[in-house]
């Protein structure tokens, strides 16, 4: 079963400030456009697209990690299966649920199965921003 605490953990955390990204796990991170993610791809403009934050500026992919099996997996927060409120709570700045996180990490999770990127590509379409 996944593990799906929101408490960092200091051995991965450990890890991440060892490495050269300094992706801290549990942890969001904002990258711009074109940056190199850990995992040899380029960000892109995640799933929705550019969503307008209700402080000025947009989001695009707020990301995450999670452990598995030793291995320290980098994901964005902002995927297809979030609703509309929980994409409302990051538009305003407001910290991740732990629901969203679970979300997150089942859908990287999904997509690593499927032998893909947990990062939406630049070639994948976007799925509207949901309305519930």
């Amino acid at each position: 079963m996944p593990d799906y605490r929101v408490e960092p953990n200091y051995n991965l955390l450990a890890q991440a400030l060892s490495r050269k990204d300094g992706l801290a796990p549990y942890g969001m991170r904002n990258l711009e456009t074109g940056q190199k993610i850990n995992q040899g791809t380029v960000k892109g403009k995640g799933y929705f697209g550019e969503i307008p934050m209700n402080q000025g500026g947009a989001m695009t992919e707020m990301s995450s990690a999670f452990d598995q099996d030793g291995k320290l997996v980098s994901h964005p927060l902002i995927v297809p299966t979030l609703t509309r409120q929980e994409v409302d709570l990051l538009k305003m700045g407001g910290e991740p649920t732990p629901e969203i996180y679970r979300k997150a990490q089942d859908y990287a999770q999904q997509r690593m199965g499927a032998g893909q990127s947990t990062f939406a590509t630049p070639q994948e379409l976007r799925y509207p921003v949901p309305t519930q």
